[in-house]
């Protein structure tokens, strides 16, 4: 009986690759990752062809909230390069600082006897373990900028020091009204509190007193495992922070002091112990960490305003007009008007995070399952049923990383600025409550984008900031600091739409001819009919390669603007290269009636090709492009030994392949022409390919970066100047022939 290979558990037949270590097999047969980056297709004509019909990409799209892993990383939102190291200084907060960190279990303030022994038996989950410190260390780091910062926020002012005011009963459900434990805060007046006067004086004192009066301690816990009491049922939160109520409330001690405590969930801290993580990969999980950190302390300061008052069981306030009571989420939409979700792949927790979205509605249903168990849903208004998401570019990993970031940037812009650099593009689906059993449902994801950015308003002003300061003639040296830090932000921000916008129409191009592609399944085609396909699609190439230069270009000016490389990027872009090339060849091949001169768009490939592919690089020695350079020079070396039949098969393999580069057909040329100089037959016609071999040659030679000018220099002098000095062989047939006659006549 037939097996089926995704269920029979049977060895993959291949190695797995890096993807699918780190990210899991797409089946139990495959060897990859159903998350691996694909490459655009490419149909024959008259093949059938649906643009989305990759099984990847369909896992992908289910996994990812309507994304491709394709689509992530062309937005730049994949951690699968390196970035620039933190410059952030070793201050941590007193709060939060090693000494803060749970050490024992804490008793008698709750049951839990036992701390959580590390998987690798390297010790105890504490801060104090010296395999856990150099991890959480950087995190802590984080963590301090995020919360120094918060003091200029109205949010934050309203947590400390607006008054409480009773949620009005036109905003409770009917089976609430005799609630009168519902509260909400809102910003204070502008002659009360504002950001250009704001000072950390409030910040220092109530940080003071958590660490000092109410012992505010951290800890680390297992997932799936109520930290307090592992009898009790789990949260179910990747972090929580309580103070010892139940304590205080119901133990006959003496002088109990309150105290309030935060637990995170190690996972995520496992993934920063691997050793397979890059630096992005890396420092998005510490900035999640942190985010989670800074939301936490959050509850923690609003205890403030319940228990540390005796008013124990009280829910948390409502800010504003949310109809949720969730302080941390609601200081995340204060912070960035979003709030943080991770691309989890996989319900297993070894399996990293892909990168990280922002939720842009909130409150919406997703939330509910963390808001404070005390609170209600209000109305009027109440939750969205519905959310946007979109995905965080990697190098914002980078930016909260670096200290001109803080110290200028945001002191200068306010935090409107941690999301800048934000895409337009989104995704949006649809939530719904079972009213049996409470659960929530999602959509099937729709992409969409943004009529004008993810946050036009913030975004406008620090537009306007930029210009501001760039028109003014004297400028401190702190404003020159944030003119350029800003001016640079700018200019990346706007070659990474240039590069998105570009790609998205590059892909409806390809899909349009592949469209046309599809049309003509299984029909015969006259030669009029054929014409009219091929020009066609042609066209649809020529837009398609024009957007492909585009994106090169501000690949070039995104490198020289943030100081990177983009590997992934640059191997998409020769990927698309390469598979428009064999496109264009194929579609040569079926043009009976030489309709099309593809040479145009083969040598905008090409110079596109060299940008994109340093041949000093030496980490490229296993691609494509230096085989093919090494076959070439190769030819070369066994032409000059003496070796023909090697340096004949040598040139054909070459040119066999219906992705040659120009300077492979060049180079190949002149070598086979060179081989058959003394050839009569079919010369005018080698010799007129020999010319369209210069003419290329001199047309690449002009365009070609500095990296390309020796290997094509050397291909001309040394060999092609050569070749093109030979003279047509003389014609010998005539004197065969003549001798033959005479011969027959003795």
């Amino acid at each position: 009986m037939a097996t089926d290979p995704t269920t029979s558990g049977a060895p993959p037949s291949l190695p797995l690759t890096a993807w699918a270590r780190k990210y899991g097999r797409f089946s139990a047969t495959d060897h990859k990752s159903g998350l691996t980056p694909t490459e655009y297709a490419f149909a024959r004509l008259g093949e059938q062809w649906t643009p989305d019909g990759n099984i990847y990409e369909e896992h992908q799209k289910r996994k990812l909230i309507g994304f491709t892993s394709r689509d992530l990383g062309q937005l730049d939102c994949l951690p699968t390069r390196e970035l620039v190291p933190s410059s952030l200084p070793k201050f941590i907060l007193p709060m939060l600082r090693i000494e803060n960190w749970e050490t024992e279990p804490l008793q008698p303030n709750f049951p839990r006897d036992a701390l959580y022994p590390m998987a690798n038996g390297q010790g105890m989950w504490v801060a104090s373990n010296p395999v856990i410190w150099p991890i959480l260390e950087p995190i802590l780091v984080l963590a301090t900028k995020m919360l120094t910062s918060i003091y200029v926020l109205p949010w934050f002012d309203a947590l400390l020091n607006a008054p409480r005011e009773p949620i009005p009963p036109t905003r409770i459900e009917p089976e609430d009204q005799d609630r009168d434990d519902l509260y909400s805060f809102r910003p204070r007046s502008a002659v009360q509190f504002s950001t250009s006067t704001a000072t950390p004086a409030d910040r220092d004192k109530v940080f003071a007193l958590l660490q000092n009066r109410f012992k505010y301690t951290f800890g680390f816990m297992a997932p799936g495992e109520n930290p307090t009491d592992p009898s009790e049922d789990a949260t179910g939160a990747v972090a929580i922070t309580i103070t010892n109520d139940d304590y205080i409330r119901y133990d006959p001690t003496p002088e109990k002091l309150p105290r309030v405590f935060t637990w995170l969930e190690y996972s995520d801290f496992e993934h920063l112990l691997r050793s397979d993580l890059n630096s992005a990969e890396r420092m998005c999980i510490e900035w999640s960490i942190a985010n989670t950190i800074a939301h936490e302390v959050m509850h923690a300061i609003h205890f403030f305003h319940t228990d540390f008052q005796g008013k124990y069981g009280m829910p948390e306030h409502y800010f504003d007009t949310e109809a949720l009571p969730e302080i941390g989420y609601s200081y995340e939409q204060a912070v960035s008007h979003s709030h943080v979700c991770a691309l989890r792949t996989s319900l297993t927790s070894d399996i990293p995070p892909l990168g990280f979205f922002l939720s842009r509605r909130y409150p919406n249903a997703n939330h509910i399952d963390a808001m404070d168990t005390n609170g209600v849903i209000l109305e009027n208004p109440g939750i969205d049923m519905y959310d946007e998401v979109f995905p965080i570019p990697i190098t914002f990993y980078e930016d909260v990383q670096q200290e001109e970031f803080w110290s200028v940037a945001v002191r200068r812009f306010g935090h409107g600025l941690l999301h800048y650099r934000s895409r337009k593009e989104g995704s949006r689906y649809t939530l719904t409550i079972n009213p049996k059993t409470g659960r929530v449902k999602h959509g099937r994801p729709t992409r969409f984008q943004a009529l004008d950015h993810t946050y036009p308003a913030l975004n406008n002003q620090f537009v306007d900031a930029i210009e501001t300061l760039q028109i003014s003639l004297s400028l401190t040296p702190e404003e020159r600091r944030a003119m350029e830090f800003g001016r640079d932000l700018l200019i990346s921000s706007q070659a990474e739409e240039s590069f998105w916008n570009n790609s998205a129409q590059q892909a409806a191009h390809v899909q349009a001819a592949m469209a046309v592609m599809a049309s003509v399944a299984n029909e015969e085609f006259t030669p009029e009919k054929q014409r009219t396909i091929i020009l066609s699609l042609v066209q649809s190439m020529v837009e398609a390669v024009s957007k492909h230069q585009v994106q090169i270009a501000a690949i070039q000016s995104l490198e020289a603007v943030n100081k990177v490389k983009y590997p992934d990027r640059r191997a998409a872009l020769k990927a698309w290269n390469r598979g428009t090339r064999v496109f264009l060849n194929v579609l040569k091949s079926i043009d009976r009636g030489n309709n099309t001169d593809i040479v145009p768009l083969l040598l905008d490939l090409e110079v596109a090709r060299m940008v994109l592919y340093d041949p000093t690089d030496l980490t490229l020695q296993t691609s494509e492009e230096f085989i093919e350079i090494q076959s070439i020079q190769l030819a070369r070396v066994e032409f000059a030994d003496g070796n023909l039949v090697n340096c004949r098969n040598l040139c054909r393999g070459v040119l066999a392949t219906n992705w040659c580069s120009i300077f492979a057909r060049c180079g190949a040329a002149a070598i086979l022409f060179a081989l058959d100089k003394d050839v009569y037959a079919g010369w005018d016609a080698r010799k007129q390919d020999l010319i369209m071999a210069n003419s290329m040659m001199d047309y690449c030679m002009a365009a070609a970066p500095a990296t390309w000018k020796p290997l094509w220099a050397s291909l001309r002098a040394d060999l092609m100047d050569a070749v093109n000095d030979l003279q047509r062989p003389v014609d010998t047939t005539d004197f065969e022939d003549n001798g033959n006659a005479s011969g027959n006549g003795h």
